[in-house]
């Protein structure tokens, strides 16, 4: 892996406090509304999700097998992922990385892994932690959400670390969901700390995508060809004099140096 997209020099993100266990099976606490007033549409979406699932859909059943293995690997070797002691998972739907073997891996490791569950409320969905993926059930559109008798609420500010899916990603680490808009929502309750991980397969990224105010970044992407860092915003544009651009960077220290001490005039 190239240093620049080595996910180990990162800087370290400090956990979350402890919080006390819920016990299995009690009423929900409530979550607050966070469904935002309805936001424009960018009419290229539609057409890049489609075009996107069928790039999910042509992998053949070996190279998503095999893709899904090296994104396991990846994720565990992360470093925010191994701190962290709460993970909020997907339940993977059709052609989408599988998280099953990732979520058993993880509850070996004594981590609470939780799952959303949508709710009749647009784009509002309520989190549950699970202790076996069993308690994982056909729900809304066939996805498997939580038996609530068999789970146990928690609020989004526990999590330390969100695995996201999404039907594109660019290695600037925007995110192209199914349009719902419940992971951008679900990402303005989570902690500033809480590790935001995009999963896709590598023939998913984009160099660009349309990104509108309300769409939530990650701060990582992984797929089964490498682990894509933050991309931080381009230089301010270079300042015009008369007709010329003019790129006006910061003296250098060598060139401090090298500029000659004023003298007195005789």
């Amino acid at each position: 892996m190239e240093q620049e997209n080595d996910y180990r020099l990162a800087p370290v993100l400090e956990p979350e406090p402890e919080v006390m266990p819920v016990e299995m099976g009690e009423v929900p606490p409530l979550q607050n509304d966070i469904v935002d007033a309805a936001q424009p549409i960018s009419p290229v979406k539609p057409a890049l999700r489609a075009t996107m699932r069928e790039k999910r859909d042509a992998l053949s059943e070996k190279e998503r097998n095999a893709g899904v293995r090296r994104i396991i690997e990846r994720l565990l070797q992360h470093p925010d992922v191994h701190r962290a002691k709460t993970v909020l998972l997907y339940a993977n739907y059709g052609s989408e990385v599988a998280t099953d073997e990732l979520a058993k891996e993880l509850m070996k490791r004594g981590k609470a892994v939780a799952y959303p569950k949508m709710t009749t409320v647009p784009g509002l969905m309520t989190l549950w932690r699970i202790k076996h993926l069993d308690a994982l059930i056909p729900h809304k559109h066939g996805i498997r959400a939580p038996d609530v008798t068999r789970s146990a609420p928690i609020e989004p500010i526990t999590l330390d670390c969100v695995i996201y899916p999404g039907l594109s990603f660019t290695k600037g680490l925007s995110r192209l969901g199914q349009g719902g808009g419940y992971y951008d929502r679900l990402s303005a309750k989570i902690a500033d700390n809480c590790a935001r991980i995009g999963v896709c397969f590598e023939t998913q990224i984009s160099d660009e995508l349309p990104h509108e105010p309300h769409d939530a970044k990650v701060h990582w992407v992984v797929t089964e060809a490498t682990v894509y860092p933050y991309v931080p915003d381009p230089p301010p544009p270079p300042v015009l004099i008369g007709a010329v651009a003019v790129d006006s960077p910061a003296p250098s220290a060598a060139d401090a140096e090298a500029k000659p001490e004023p003298t007195e005039s005789t």
